[in-house]
């Protein structure tokens, strides 16, 4: 299992910090993408284009750490995805 931790609207969709789901061996990208299968259009439009491609606004970390490969990059059981989305205010 890995660990998505949300932030901002993601959060407000899930109703949750953190979900966990499987994961191990893929990619973050197909992680969102069960996640936002699971949570609806709201999700789903909250991190993908209309081509299905990841915004480019949207802030891998695993671990902590920034990511190299962004949603490409392969999770394992027991990593922690933070996914950070752009937020505004002033």
């Amino acid at each position: 299992m890995i660990k998505l931790r949300l932030f901002s609207a993601l959060r407000e969709i899930a109703g949750a910090k953190e979900v966990e789901m499987e994961g191990d061996g893929r990619s973050i990208k197909e992680a969102l993408e069960t996640f936002a299968a699971t949570y609806g259009e709201k999700a789903r439009a909250t991190l993908f284009d209309g081509q299905g491609e990841l915004l480019a606004s949207v802030l891998l970390l695993v671990n902590g750490e920034a990511v190299e490969q962004g949603a490409a990059t392969t999770v394992s059981s027991g990593d922690t995805v933070q996914v950070l989305l752009p937020t505004a205010g002033g």
